[in-house]
């Protein structure tokens, strides 16, 4: 009964959520955790009433390790663990100080508070599509909605390369770059989250392309020119998204956003090859336009993105350098980790003469989340992550018409599971609830079930 008003709530979340400079403020992350917050008291309420429409069908084991990483989480921030616990600093700052301090697990507890408060929102994110995208029709337009929203931010982020303007979306004023970043402060995010964007793009022509005509009327064209003219009168729109994304994409300089989305293009393509085998001449052609478009977007645009790679030297040494010292700070404290959002202010105890300037991220998500939680619950993270992957995987194998779903949310994981070896979108929340939901759609349609 309230599945239809939460849908549109959460779709009118998934839309907001890049405008604020990729909801990465403080204001802005906590309206969006609260807003998600709200959706999911909502659905609550909805299923009470009905609870025949709630979807049991994830594993209980996948729940209770996200449900474990947030706990220990909560754990490290929280004054009252074991003291034998309790990173030696506090010890040592009560000691200066000559008072006693209420120490804990982490090193900096306040953001291992605010850190775990938006890895919740994530798991909501995902929830709320999983249970509210059973049904296909919902699927698809979650998807349209990221296709148009990411249309939307690459267009100005592209007029705002071209005018040369510094007035970021009229409220906020940042010094101009030579380079597209949508409504992001970092290019990188905003490569990854167009990346999720286009992997949407790339399903949605796929089910232009091969959906039966509904008008019965209809008789499949002969020649090759009316099977040519009847393709470019499904996918022209799909195409001339596609120019605009990708061009935005190449624009944006980021080498890993770049690699990332072609990888997970390649892995989308491979599901089509194995499922799309009985469509023949019109997933062809689909491919065909597709590279045809990307290449010749590629080839006008390219000149940035390469000037950028000539620059990778000094900018892989300074990661291989923080990388070197985060990876000491993980053999120091291999178990109980510095705490959940710590990063900061955790790797100031190791960073030296061969770091300069503000290290905030370590540029890994992998390593990242090893210093702060420690290996136990890293992993399990970790194993969440793929576990959902592996559910896709398993849809694209077995489901019927709708396989595209899962093969657009393991493309997706491929994307940023890539990307977070040399940067941090997914710790940006737009990016995150993004990947999220379009996971929580992706696992959902991996299952067949009715529509709710």
């Amino acid at each position: 009964m309230l599945n239809g008003p939460c849908f549109t709530l959460f779709l009118a979340v998934l839309v907001l959520a890049p405008l604020p400079l990729g909801s990465n403020r403080e204001w802005s992350w906590n309206l969006l955790v609260a807003s998600l917050a709200g959706i999911s008291l909502l659905w609550a309420l909805g299923a009470v009433l009905r609870p025949g429409r709630i979807s049991a069908s994830l594993n209980p084991v996948l729940i209770l390790g996200f449900l474990v990483v947030c706990a220990w989480a909560a754990l490290q921030a929280w004054p009252g663990a074991p003291a034998a616990w309790h990173h030696p600093l506090w010890a040592l700052d009560a000691e200066v100080l000559g008072e006693s301090l209420a120490g804990s697990i982490s090193l900096a507890p306040d953001d291992t508070w605010t850190a775990l408060l938006r890895l919740a929102a994530y798991g909501l994110s995902f929830f709320l599509a999983f249970q509210l995208c059973r049904d296909p029709r919902r699927a698809r337009r979650l998807l349209q909605v990221l296709v148009g929203i990411g249309l939307v931010g690459a267009v100005y982020g592209l007029a705002v390369y071209w005018s040369q303007s510094d007035r970021f979306l009229y409220f906020w004023t940042l010094n101009h770059r030579a380079i597209v970043r949508g409504t992001f402060v970092n290019a990188n995010h905003f490569a990854t989250w167009v990346g999720l964007c286009l992997m949407c793009l790339l399903a949605l022509s796929y089910q232009a392309v091969t959906r039966p005509r509904r008008n019965p009327a209809y008789t499949i064209p002969g020649g090759k020119d009316e099977v040519f003219e009847a393709f470019l009168s499904r996918a022209w729109k799909y195409l001339a998204i596609l120019l605009v994304l990708v061009a935005a994409l190449i624009l944006s300089r980021s080498r890993g956003g770049f690699g990332a989305t072609f990888l997970a293009s390649v892995v989308f393509l491979l599901c089509v090859r194995h499922r799309g085998r009985s469509v023949g001449v019109r997933v062809k052609t689909l491919v065909i336009s597709a590279l045809v478009v990307g290449g010749a977007v590629f080839i006008l645009t390219s000149e940035v993105l390469l000037s950028q790679i000539d620059a990778t030297p000094d900018d892989l040494r300074f990661r291989m350098n923080a990388y070197e010292l985060a990876a000491d700070g993980v053999e120091d404290s291999p178990v109980l980790g510095f705490g959940y959002g710590s990063f900061e202010q955790s790797f100031k105890l190791y960073r030296d003469d061969s770091i300069n300037g503000l290290v905030d991220k370590a540029h890994n998500t992998y390593l990242e989340n090893l210093f702060e939680l420690g290996w136990p619950a890293a992993l399990v993270l970790f194993a969440c992550v793929a576990w959902l992957a592996l559910i896709c995987l398993h849809g694209v194998r077995t489901r019927g018409r709708d396989w595209v779903y899962p093969a657009t949310g393991l493309a997706a994981t491929t994307l940023v599971a890539t990307h977070s070896l040399v940067d941090f979108s997914l710790q940006i929340p737009a990016v995150a609830v993004t990947y999220t939901a379009l996971m929580g759609a992706a696992c959902a349609q991996s299952h067949s079930t009715r529509g709710s």
